[in-house]
């Protein structure tokens, strides 16, 4: 669960993080690509438009994670000539990005947080 108290109040700043978090994980992945910011910014929109949701308290990170992937899948012409990955493996990413943001604990099978 993503409390409104688990991240920081400025939510842009916030989407900012992960945007730049998952472009560096996967320039270093694979090899530096344009691409990789644009689904980044992707993915901050989702996660600031889930945040900024005022009939929510909290969000569950299974929902950001199936905003993103379902987001970046619906877009995925977008990103495909470019992309070595999918829309899950972003989705999935950003979830561990959030958990190890507000402090929980890591999955020994996730990818390394940049």
């Amino acid at each position: 669960i993503i409390t409104h108290t688990g991240l920081t109040d400025d939510f842009e700043n916030e989407g900012q993080l992960m945007a730049e978090s998952v472009a560096a994980w996967l320039d270093q992945e694979w090899m530096p690509q344009e691409v990789h910011m644009r689904m980044g910014q992707c993915a901050k929109g989702v996660l600031i438009q889930l945040l900024t949701d005022k009939n929510k308290e909290t969000v569950e990170v299974a929902d950001v994670m199936m905003g993103i992937s379902d987001t970046l899948h619906g877009r995925w012409s977008e990103y495909n000539d470019d992309a070595f990955v999918n829309a899950w493996d972003i989705g999935n990413y950003c979830a561990d990005y959030l958990v190890n943001r507000m402090g929980g604990e890591k999955c020994a099978c996730s990818t390394e947080i940049v």
